[in-house]
């Protein structure tokens, strides 16, 4: 169901010559203030490009899922199962293209970004994209213009994967800083990623490949390494320092220290101290 929908939807009919050679739009669109939305495909012969101006849109393709927001771009292959949602107002522009070698690029782009596509800081393409919505909503569609517009996107894309790496590092950066700063709260893995702005998926599979274990496994660690510290260094009661590192039971303070480390964290305490005395 949709609500409040504004929208303007163009549709093409490319020459033989624009299938055979060219990129090409058959169907594109401008959304404004929709709220309920909801597509859901099990098949699309195209390639989706999105915009979003206002809110934000939820995207499954297979068994991966991505929330996008303001002034954020996505590339998606619709030939995969697929569905995107909003509960809440929505503003976007979108179109789907084909062509050609359409698909190569989405499968490139693929490798470099995962699926689907989402450029979080899409200043490169901004405007080339800004400039090719306004060829489609021209009075006279020009085809070679529009598809060498579409090339030159995609060219952008596939260029920019030294921007974009740098782009993600910074996240990758910053939200191990989050870990270390806030490892005595109740954090969870999904507020770490929320806090750089990635989904959990694309966060936890960039943040392994950065620091070798999973960003829970090394918000355990150095909750491991502060219990240490406490239990050898104060004489705060297992209660106060469960707490102190950010577990809001002992009970599961006891076994996740006790799997790590070997021992409880009365027996660690016992067995160092007592060796330091002996």
């Amino acid at each position: 169901m949709e609500k409040n929908i504004s929208t303007k939807v163009f549709s093409f009919n490319p020459s033989s010559f624009a299938k055979e050679n060219l990129y090409y739009v058959e169907l594109a669109g401008e959304y404004f203030g929709i709220s309920d939305y909801k597509v859901e495909r099990d098949y699309f012969d195209s390639l989706l490009m999105m915009f979003i101006e206002k809110g934000e849109l939820s995207i499954e393709v297979g068994d991966k899922s991505v929330v996008v927001g303001k002034d954020e771009f996505i590339l998606m292959d619709c030939r995969s199962p697929h569905r995107y949602y909003s509960k809440e107002p929505i503003s976007f522009k979108w179109l789907h293209i084909r062509g050609n070698s359409v698909f190569s690029y989405s499968e490139l782009l693929a490798r470099k970004f995962g699926e689907p596509v989402v450029i979080k800081t899409p200043t490169l393409i901004e405007q080339d994209f800004k400039l090719l919505m306004g060829l489609i909503r021209g009075e006279n569609a020009l085809e070679h213009s529009i598809s060498a517009s579409i090339h030159k996107l995609l060219a952008i894309l596939s260029e920019s994967g030294s921007y974009q790496t740098k782009s993600i590092d910074l996240a990758i950066t910053s939200a191990e800083a989050y870990i270390r700063q806030n490892f005595n709260k109740q954090i969870s893995v999904s507020e770490v990623a929320a806090s750089v702005g990635l989904s959990v998926y694309y966060f936890t599979r960039q943040f392994q490949k950065h620091f070798g274990v999973s960003p829970y496994e090394y918000l355990t660690t150095q909750r491991m390494v502060n219990a240490k510290r406490l239990l050898l260094n104060s004489e705060m009661n297992i209660k106060w320092i469960s707490a102190a590192c950010g577990y809001n039971s002992p009970s599961i303070f006891i076994a996740a220290f006790k799997v790590r480390v070997g021992m409880t964290p009365t027996q660690f305490r016992e067995n160092i101290i007592g060796r330091m005395g002996s």
